[in-house]
């Protein structure tokens, strides 16, 4: 039994290297070449394989296409959780976690513009894996964000409100802004986006009365 066990171990571990290697290149071809003009023959070749080796792995370049982007948004979500569960007062947690995911995206910006431009809305049914994955991360990101919104109106520093509405509306302030970056429209550095967000949220945009 135990025999048994440690060989599935090594499978999984040898399965997990050969399905990274692979969503590796993919990334840089997609991201160099587009959706529409990277091949699985390239992808295959510059992953060092035979494009018969991906299927093995892959049912196709929308299914590797997809995992990459499921894997780089779960990625950024990992990134923001580390910054929700910090020590720092909810405000800072906000900022902080704002600071991450967009940095991160700001990262991947030439990949994640071919997903907007090329493949958003994808021709994936409802039910398909990858859909579903990626919908149980945009909850998790919610979650994580409710969880310190609720921070803020358990230490006054957030008005007393519905905080799963507030960490959906701040979750879609931040979602518009990393769609502005990442199709290259933005004119300000990301701090000043950050500043901006943040301030749109805390305080709207009602100019303030003199006193």
């Amino acid at each position: 039994m135990a025999e048994k066990s440690a060989r599935a171990v090594k499978q999984e571990m040898a399965r997990h290297f050969m399905e990274t290697t692979i969503a590796q290149a993919a990334k840089a071809v997609f991201a160099e070449r587009g959706y529409q003009l990277a091949t699985l023959e390239e992808i295959a070749q510059r992953a060092g394989m035979s494009k018969a080796t991906i299927y093995l792995y892959y049912k196709n370049k929308d299914d590797l296409f997809l995992q990459v982007v499921e894997e780089l948004v779960r990625m950024a979500m990992e990134e923001t959780a580390r910054e929700a569960l910090s020590s720092r007062p909810p405000l800072e947690k906000l900022a902080s976690m704002a600071r991450s995911k967009i940095i991160f995206y700001e990262r991947e910006r030439e990949f994640f513009n071919i997903y907007l431009n090329e493949k958003q809305g994808l021709e994936v049914a409802p039910k398909d894996p990858h859909k579903r994955a990626l919908r149980d991360m945009y909850l998790q990101g919610i979650e994580a964000l409710t969880k310190v919104v609720q921070e803020g109106i358990d230490t006054a520093v957030l008005r007393p409100m519905d905080s799963q509405r507030l960490a959906f509306f701040l979750q879609e302030m931040m979602s518009a802004v990393l769609v502005h970056r990442i199709q290259g429209k933005a004119k300000t550095s990301v701090e000043e986006d950050i500043a901006q967000l943040l301030d749109l949220f805390l305080h709207g945009a009602e100019q303030p009365q003199p006193a």
